[in-house]
């Protein structure tokens, strides 16, 4: 798959997901600071805003697209098909969330807040971060792929 394809795929599983977010991004950071008026917090707000919205998109379509691919085959979803797509989503995100939510992403939008303001300063922040996120996700997203397609060898 060339590299064109390759980038409208992650655009068509990623794109969505992020322009929802940045919007949750907007809101929980501006929430937060109203409340507290503290720039480190509404970083925080930021970064937990953003997650609200993004792997709500996310784990919103990968739920119901395993569910039809069960009914599909003439199977149920149930529980069995539930932690199927958590296991898939962990793999996927797992690591680089952690590090993204805990350090990485309310640093950068504290340090973007602080240089740019609150709201440019949020999303410049979120597109640091982002670049950050990518490289792992991307990564494991295209092992996992790679896994699915493989032959299962008996």
């Amino acid at each position: 798959m060339e590299w064109r394809e390759k980038g409208l795929e992650w655009l068509s599983r990623y794109g969505v997901a992020e322009v929802v977010g940045v919007g949750a991004a907007l809101i929980g950071s501006s929430l937060v600071h109203a409340t507290t008026g503290n720039e480190v917090l509404a970083a925080y707000g930021g970064a937990i805003g953003e997650n609200v919205g993004y792997y709500g998109v996310i784990v919103g379509r990968d739920v119901s697209r395993a569910r039809r691919a069960a009914r599909a085959a003439a199977r149920t979803y149930g529980l069995a098909g539930a932690v199927r797509t958590a296991r898939d989503l962990v793999l996927e995100f797992g690591v680089a969330e952690v590090i993204d939510t805990a350090f990485v992403r309310p640093f950068a939008m504290a340090l973007g807040m602080r240089f740019v303001g609150p709201s440019a300063g949020v999303v410049a922040g979120k597109l640091v971060a982002d670049v950050a996120f990518y490289v792992p996700v991307l990564c494991a997203y295209e092992l996992r792929r790679r896994f699915q397609r493989a032959p299962a060898s008996d």
